[in-house]
């Protein structure tokens, strides 16, 4: 089934309450220090999103994962189609699929189907797998869930498998076109939080453990720094607004200096910034 439905207050409570548990697991590095940089405080949906990211471990260690399986085009532009699998879904029971995609609430999702199903191999499907389906990783005869994204650079396509009363949620991000850079072991992604990169959700991997690092944003000439935190992992997380005050566009540069690596990308942000690929 197909269409829009937004969350009653239960199952949008629930969620809350899983992005908040998400948040008292993460560390220091889930919540940036903003003061005192210029870049403000960050509105709650893009902090949503990044606990979104982190998953919500309903069950623990959950998650869902995309396979690429093919691209075409349409009336609607460039699509690319993507299998589904949940790592830790339970068999037999009825899911609901939605998706949530930036430049709208986390109360208004788009619901995908709301009868979906997962064999042994964790494989999503639009109904309960017979015996023979059970171990398989791919099917070719339509009772795989698949799904056509079409996403611009950096853009984040946020997918949930909830249970009717979302006691069970597995979430998981999709980002067709990353938008990331390397240096030695040292990697920096950036996803966009809104369509014209008004924030921007930094993530970080490989940088020294327990650090307190320094995030720098240069943009039309103007110089920006931030407190980055990482965690035992190396991992951390950051919020970062790359407008400039009196500027319609402009591409931002975001440099992470930690250890041995020095990491930077580029993120164009303003009007006209962004093109669905």
């Amino acid at each position: 089934m197909r269409g829009s439905l937004r969350f009653c207050a239960p199952p949008l409570l629930f969620l809350a309450i899983a992005l908040a548990c998400a948040s008292s697991q993460a560390g220091a590095a889930t919540f940036p220090d903003s003061g005192g940089s210029g870049y403000g405080k960050s509105p709650s949906t893009v902090r949503y999103q990044m606990l979104w990211d982190q998953g919500f471990d309903l069950p623990p260690g959950s998650h869902l994962r995309f396979v690429k399986v093919g691209e075409m085009g349409s009336d609607v532009g460039h699509l690319l189609r993507y299998r589904i699998f949940a790592d830790a879904g339970e068999q037999g029971v009825p899911y609901v699929l939605g998706v949530w995609r930036i430049g709208t609430e986390i109360d208004d999702l788009q619901i995908l189907s709301e009868s979906a199903y997962v064999n042994r191999k964790g494989l999503v499907m639009n109904n309960p797998p017979n015996p023979a389906q059970q171990d398989v990783t791919e099917l070719t005869d339509g009772s795989e869930t698949v799904v056509d994204v079409k996403a611009a650079k950096g853009e984040p396509v946020r997918f949930v498998l909830r249970t009717q009363d979302s006691k069970t949620m597995i979430g998981g991000t999709l980002v067709p076109f990353p938008i990331e850079a390397t240096d030695k072991t040292c990697k920096l992604r950036a996803l966009l939080a809104d369509p014209e990169a008004n924030s921007v959700l930094l993530y970080a991997d490989g940088f020294p453990s327990n650090a307190v690092l320094m995030v720098q944003n240069v943009s039309q000439g103007v110089v920006q720094e931030q407190k980055f935190y990482t965690d035992a992992k190396g991992h951390g997380a950051g919020i970062v607004s790359p407008r400039i005050k009196g500027a319609d566009s402009g591409t931002a540069t975001e440099t992470l200096q930690g250890g041995a690596c020095k990491v930077t990308l580029g993120v164009p942000w303003g009007e006209g910034s962004f093109h669905p690929m």
